[in-house]
């Protein structure tokens, strides 16, 4: 995958989009070792001060459209995958549905995907040096565990999702949803995901995996599982 390097830029995503216009066309990614205007999911900002990774990986929109929101979990994988040589115990990393990786269930990194008519557009930030520390979650960076180079990391990352992603392509998600759920955050654990921005509505349940559209199953006080598409998981409720 060719690798579009910046010192420092406003938003990976946009510069890809950018490059796109410009007539890059998709496989292709954009790596800044600072983003200044990066965000994540409902518009919140990202912070990549100097240190941390922000990318952005441009891929084609797949031909089936009902498949695009497994890109997510594709991408989580691929995360898990680079990550896992870094741990000392690999029981310390999760995956937090979607594509949110978790260590000791503080976040590492973040991801948010973008589409348009031309491409679909993977955000990845990863907190390497640094973390934020104003936000209402547990944050973690890779240097409180080791010394990883952020070079090295980008490099290895977009070569494990380009695999992921050939395969996916050839075989579909469906053949990854195991390998996923194994490394899910709070599987076969009650958890609660918020439903609006304001985590004022919500659904709570056992949390039964994710199915071949990467929707995620919880099933309720009555028995009942459902598939959900969306949302956000709060901190795991206790029962």
């Amino acid at each position: 995958m060719e690798i579009f390097q910046y010192d420092i830029i406003d938003s990976t995503n946009n510069e890809a989009k950018r490059l796109i216009q410009k007539g890059h066309v998709p496989l292709f990614a954009v790596y800044a070792k600072k983003q200044t205007d990066g965000r994540g999911r409902l518009g919140r900002p990202w912070e990549t001060p100097s240190g941390n990774v922000a990318l952005t990986m441009t891929v084609k929109l797949p031909n089936d459209l009902s498949t695009q929101a497994t890109i997510a979990p594709l991408t989580a994988l691929a995360l898990y995958d680079v990550l896992k040589p870094v741990m000392r115990d690999e029981n310390q990393l999760a995956i937090k549905w979607p594509n949110d990786i978790l260590i000791n269930e503080a976040k590492v990194s973040g991801t948010l995907i973008e589409a348009d008519r031309n491409a679909i557009y993977i955000g990845v930030g990863i907190n390497v040096r640094t973390k934020p520390e104003h936000v209402p979650y547990k944050t973690i960076c890779l240097l409180e565990i080791t010394d990883v180079n952020p070079d090295h990391l980008v490099r290895e990352l977009t070569t494990v999702f380009e695999k992921y992603y050939v395969r996916w392509q050839n075989e579909g998600f469906e053949v990854l949803t195991s390998l996923y759920n194994k490394r899910l955050f709070r599987i076969n654990k009650p958890l609660r995901i918020s439903l609006d921005r304001d985590k004022q509505n919500g659904v709570e349940g056992i949390c039964y995996g994710i199915n071949r559209f990467g929707h995620l199953l919880l099933k309720d006080d009555l028995g009942n599982v459902k598939a959900h598409s969306a949302g956000d998981i709060d901190a795991p409720i206790q029962k």
